[in-house]
C-alpha cells in the first residue's frame, strides 16, 4: 500500500475551528478536531476502556479480529462516561452537519490496534447499493449487497453514472485516546474519495492516495460515511487505542441492536435524549408499536402520552 504524508497543507490538519472542520468534511470527507477532549477526560476514557478490555479477556468474552484489532463492543453499556461522550457539543454540531438535525447512534465500540495490525479498506456505508448505470439498470439488488460483494468493479467502471452518487447517510467519529501516528497505525483515508460514488477495491485501490489522519490524544476525527478508510498498519511495539461513535440517519438500520442489547439499568436512567438517539422514539411514522396517537417514551415502563 502506498501511504503519503499528511503534513501537506493540501489535506485537513487538526483544528479547533468548527467552520474549518465543516469545510474539511465537505471537501475531503473527514476532519480533525483538536483538543475535543481534555487531558483528564482522555485519561479517564482510556483507563476505563483498558479495564473493560482486560476484564473481558479474563472472562473469555473478548473479540480479537483477524486484522489485529481488539474490539470492545457495545460501549454504551460500559460506563456513564461513555454515554456522556455521545452528547459532546462539538460532536453533535459536526454529525448534524453531515446527517441533518435527526440521527441515531448506530454502534459504539472501543478499538485497540495491536502491534502488527493491518489495514482493511472500506467505507462505513458499504451496504449502500451502487448507482444505476447510464441505462438506468440496477447492477446489484439492495438485498444482495454483502461485505464480500460490494466492490466498485461490479459491472465495470464504465457503466457507473458518475453524476449520481448516494449522499452520506452515516457518519463516524474516532476519538483518539492515544497519539495517532503513522507508526502506530493512525486511521488512513483517501481524501475526497467520499465523492467518488464507489467503494474501494482491496487490491486495485491499494495504491490510491492513502494518507494518515494524525492527531494527539484528545483529538477526534470525523468521517463522512462514504470516505475510503481503514485502520493503519501498526508498526510500533505499543497499543493504539481509540473509541468510535458511529451514527446513521433515522431511515437506516443501526449496526447494533440497542432494543435487545441495552442493559435495563441503562434504560432506567436514560434521558429522553439518549432514548431518542438509540431509536426508542418514533420518527415520521417509523418505529411505531401501536396507534400513531400514542408514543412509547420509555422502553421498560411503557409510559404512553396522547
Amino acid at each position: 500500500m502506498t501511504q503519503t504524508s499528511s503534513s501537506s497543507n493540501l489535506y485537513p490538519q487538526a483544528t479547533t475551528r468548527l467552520p474549518m472542520a465543516k469545510q474539511d468534511l465537505d471537501q475531503f470527507g473527514y476532519c480533525l478536531l483538536e483538543n475535543a477532549l481534555s487531558p483528564e477526560a482522555t485519561t479517564a476514557l482510556r483507563t476505563r476502556l483498558v479495564e473493560q478490555a482486560e476484564a473481558e479477556m479474563q472472562r473469555g468474552l473478548d473479540y480479537q479480529g483477524n486484522d489485529g484489532k481488539h474490539m470492545v463492543w457495545f460501549s454504551l453499556n460500559k460506563g456513564q462516561l461513555f454515554r456522556d461522550l455521545l452528547f459532546h457539543p462539538q460532536l453533535e454540531l459536526l454529525i448534524s452537519h453531515v446527517l441533518g438535525q435527526t440521527y441515531l447512534l448506530s454502534s459504539y465500540d472501543g478499538h485497540i490496534s495491536k502491534p502488527g495490525a493491518t489495514e482493511v479498506f472500506h467505507t462505513d456505508q458499504w451496504w449502500m447499493p451502487i448507482p444505476t448505470n447510464t441505462k438506468k439498470e440496477t447492477l446489484i439488488r439492495p438485498g444482495s449487497v454483502t461485505r464480500d460483494f460490494r466492490g466498485h468493479h461490479i459491472g465495470g467502471d464504465e457503466t457507473i453514472n458518475p453524476t449520481s452518487i448516494a449522499p452520506a447517510v452515516c457518519c463516524n467519529a474516532m476519538w483518539m485516546l492515544d497519539d495517532f501516528t503513522t507508526e502506530n497505525g493512525a486511521t488512513i483515508v483517501v481524501p475526497g474519495s467520499h465523492l467518488s460514488g464507489r467503494q474501494p477495491d482491496p487490491e486495485l485501490d491499494n495504491t490510491a492516495n492513502w494518507v494518515p489522519a494524525l492527531g494527539s490524544a484528545g483529538t477526534v476525527v470525523i468521517l463522512d460515511g462514504r470516505i475510503w478508510h481503514s485502520t493503519g498498519p501498526n508498526h510500533s511495539d505499543n497499543l493504539r487505542i481509540g473509541i468510535t461513535t458511529y451514527f446513521c440517519a433515522p431511515q437506516f438500520r443501526q449496526q447494533q441492536n440497542f432494543f435487545l442489547g441495552t442493559s435495563p439499568s441503562v434504560l432506567e436512567s436514560a434521558s429522553e435524549e439518549l432514548l431518542s438517539l438509540l431509536g426508542f422514539k418514533t420518527w415520521n411514522g417509523y418505529g411505531r408499536t401501536e396507534s400513531p396517537n400514542r408514543e412509547c417514551n420509555h422502553a421498560n415502563s411503557m409510559r404512553w402520552v396522547n
